[in-house]
C-alpha cells in the first residue's frame, strides 16, 4: 500500500511540476513555442491514450508485473528528462513517462482493488486518492523549492529519485491477476492512441504552421479516420476496451462532461498560470508555485469533508454547485490584470479550488454509481480515460489558444510579434506593457472558454442526475444479480472506489470473487 501510494503521489507532481518549470527549460533550451507545449502534451497524451490498455494487460500477465514496468519506466524517463541537454530529448522522456505513468495508475489501483474488500477497500482507496490529492495540492510548491535549489531540471529529480527507489522494491509486492481476463483490444488501442495523438498534434501544431497548413490539416482528417475506425472497432469488438452503450447513458455522459468541463479548468490554472507569472509578474518558479497552493490546498481538505457533506447534500447538487462555484471562479479571475499582485487573485483562485475539490470528492464516484454494477469496471476506466484526453485537449487548446491570440494582439504594434509571442510564452520576463497587455488579453480569453464549460455543464448536470420515478437519485445496484459473488459491502466498495481514483478495471470489478487474492501488499 505504502508503495502503491508513493507512487501515484509522483504521478500529478510530474504533471504540475513541468508546468512550474516551462519558463526556465525556455530559457535554458531555447525551444519553439510548439515544442515547449510537448513537454507537457506529451507525457498527457501517452497517459491518457494507454490506461484502458494497461487495465486488460494487467489482468493478464500481472498487476504488480505492469505496476514494477510501469514506475520503473516513469522513473527512468524523469532521470532522462532530468538529465536532457535539448528539447527532443526532454520532450520524447516526458512521453515515455506517460507511459509509465498510465501503466503505474492502472495498475496500482487494480493491486488494490484485488487485494481488499469491502470497508477495508475504502479506506485504502482513501489512502490512495490522498495520496493523488496531495501530489496535486502541493506538486508546484515542491516544484518551485527544487527549481530554486537545482534549476527547471529539480522538478524531475524527485520523480526520478523517488519513483527509482519504489521500483526496487516494488518485486516484494505480492502478484495478482485475472485468470478470466479478456485479451487486448488491439484494433481499439491503435485507432484510439493514433486518433488522439494526431488530434494533439494538429492543436499544438497549428499557431506555428497555420490551420489550413497541409500537415494540420492531414493531421485533422487523420484523427477523423482514425475515431472512426476506433468506433467501428469497439461497436464489433466481442470483448471491447471501450463501451459505446454507455455513450447513451445520460447519467454517465453528463458527469463526464462534467469532468473534461473541469480539465479544461484545471490545465490553464497549472500549466499556463506559471508561465504568465513568470512573463508578466516576473514571479520566481518558487513564488509562482506557493502562488498556485492557493488553487490546490483545497482540494486536499475538502474530499476529507466529502462524508459529512453528503448526510446533508446530494450529489446532484454538490456537483452541480460545484461547477457553478468553478464557473464563477473563473469568471472572476478574468480581473487578472499585469501588475495586480497575488492579493487581487487570491480569491478566483481559493474559490474555483474550493469549488474543484468538491468535484475531486465526488465525480469519480458519481461516474461510476451511474450505471448497474457489473459494468462499474468498465465505466471506471471510460470515465478516467476520458477525463485525461480532456486534460490532454486542453492544455493543447489553451496553448494554441494563448499564441494565437497574443501574436494577434501585438501584429501592427511591436516591430517583431512572433519573437515576443515566443518570448512570453516562454515565460522571458517582459517590461513592455503592450506585450503584457496581449499576453493578459489572450489569457482572458482563456480563461473565459473555461468558465463557459464549466457554467454550460451546470443545467447539463441538474438534468442528467435527477431523480427517477421513484423520487431518488440513482445508484448502482446493490442486488448480487448485477455481479454474482460481490456482496452488497463490496458492490458499495465499488461505487465509492470511483470518488478516489476511478480506476478499478472492469475485470478486477466483476471479476474479482473468481480471483485468488494475494496474502499481502505493500
Amino acid at each position: 500500500m505504502l508503495l502503491v501510494s508513493v507512487a501515484v503521489f509522483l504521478l500529478p507532481v510530474a504533471l504540475t511540476g513541468a508546468g512550474v518549470a516551462l519558463p526556465d527549460i525556455a530559457r535554458d533550451l531555447h525551444p519553439s513555442s510548439q515544442a515547449l507545449q510537448w513537454v507537457v502534451s506529451g507525457y498527457n497524451v501517452t497517459f491518457a491514450a494507454l490506461m484502458l490498455a494497461f487495465g486488460t494487460i494487467a489482468d493478464r500477465i500481472g498487476r504488480r508485473r505492469i505496476f514494477h514496468l510501469g514506475i520503473t519506466l516513469f522513473g527512468a524517463a524523469a532521470l532522462v528528462a532530468m538529465l536532457s541537454n535539448s528539447i527532443l530529448l526532454l520532450d520524447i522522456a516526458r512521453v515515455a513517462g506517460g507511459i509509465g505513468a498510465g501503466a503505474t495508475l492502472t495498475a496500482g489501483s487494480t493491486l488494490i482493488a484485488s487485494r481488499f474488500e469491502g470497508t477495508e477497500r475504502l479506506r485504502a482507496f482513501g489512502i490512495f486518492g490522498t495520496a493523488l490529492g496531495a501530489g496535486l495540492a502541493f506538486g508546484p510548491l515542491i516544484s518551485g523549492v527544487m527549481m530554486e535549489a537545482m534549476g527547471w531540471r529539480g522538478v524531475f529529480a524527485i520523480p526520478a529519485i523517488l519513483g527509482l527507489a519504489v521500483a526496487v522494491f516494488a518485486p516484494m509486492i505480492t502478484e495478482s491477476r485475472n485468470p478470466d481476463a479478456k485479451r487486448l483490444d488491439w484494433a481499439g488501442t491503435i485507432t484510439f492512441t493514433g486518433g488522439l495523438f494526431l488530434l494533439i498534434f494538429a492543436l499544438v501544431e497549428a499557431p506555428a504552421f497555420g490551420w489550413t497548413s497541409p500537415l494540420v490539416l492531414g493531421s485533422l482528417i487523420g484523427t477523423v479516420v482514425l475515431l472512426a475506425g476506433f468506433y467501428f472497432a469497439e461497436k464489433h469488438q466481442k470483448d471491447p476496451m471501450f463501451d459505446l452503450g454507455l455513450l447513451r447513458h445520460s447519467r454517465f455522459m453528463g458527469v463526464t462532461a462534467a469532468a473534461v468541463a473541469m480539465a479544461f479548468t484545471l490545465l490553464p490554472l497549472l500549466v499556463l498560470l506559471p508561465t504568465y507569472f513568470s512573463a508578466v509578474e516576473g514571479f520566481s518558479p518558487l513564488r509562482a508555485g506557493a502562488v498556485l497552493v492557493i488553487f490546490t490546498a483545497p482540494t486536499l481538505v475538502i474530499p476529507l469533508l466529502a462524508p459529512v457533506i453528503a448526510k446533508f447534500i446530494s450529489v446532484r447538487v454538490q456537483l452541480t454547485a460545484a461547477m457553478a462555484i468553478v464557473g464563477g471562479g473563473m469568471a472572476w479571475l478574468t480581473t487578472i490584470q499585469p501588475h495586480g499582485g497575488v492579493a487581487s487573485i487570491a480569491g478566483p483562485l481559493l474559490v474555483t479550488g474550493i469549488g474543484y475539490g468538491i468535484t475531486l470528492a465526488i465525480l469519480d464516484g458519481a461516474a461510476v454509481s451511474s450505471v448497474e454494477l457489473k459494468r462499474a469496471g468498465m465505466a471506471a476506466g471510460m470515465f478516467n480515460a476520458m477525463r485525461l484526453t480532456g486534460d490532454t485537449a486542453a492544455a493543447a487548446i489553451g496553448g494554441s489558444l494563448l499564441l494565437t491570440i497574443t501574436s494577434s494582439h501585438l501584429m501592427g504594434k511591436i516591430a517583431d510579434p512572433e519573437k515576443v509571442t515566443e518570448e512570453l510564452n516562454g515565460g522571458i520576463h517582459t517590461t513592455s506593457l503592450v506585450a503584457a497587455d496581449a499576453f493578459t488579453s489572450a489569457l482572458h480569453v482563456v480563461i473565459w472558454v473555461s468558465a463557459g464549460l464549466a457554467l454550460a455543464t451546470v443545467p447539463l448536470l441538474w438534468r442528467a442526475l435527477r431523480p427517477t420515478n421513484d423520487g431518488k437519485s440513482r445508484v448502482v445496484a446493490s442486488s448480487q444479480d448485477s455481479a454474482p459473488g460481490l456482496t452488497a459491502t463490496d458492490a458499495e466498495a465499488l461505487a465509492l472506489v470511483g470518488g478516489e481514483t476511478g480506476l478499478v478495471s472492469e475485470p478486477a470489478a466483476a471479476s474479482a470473487p473468481t480471483e485468488t487474492r494475494p496474502e499481502n501488499t505493500r
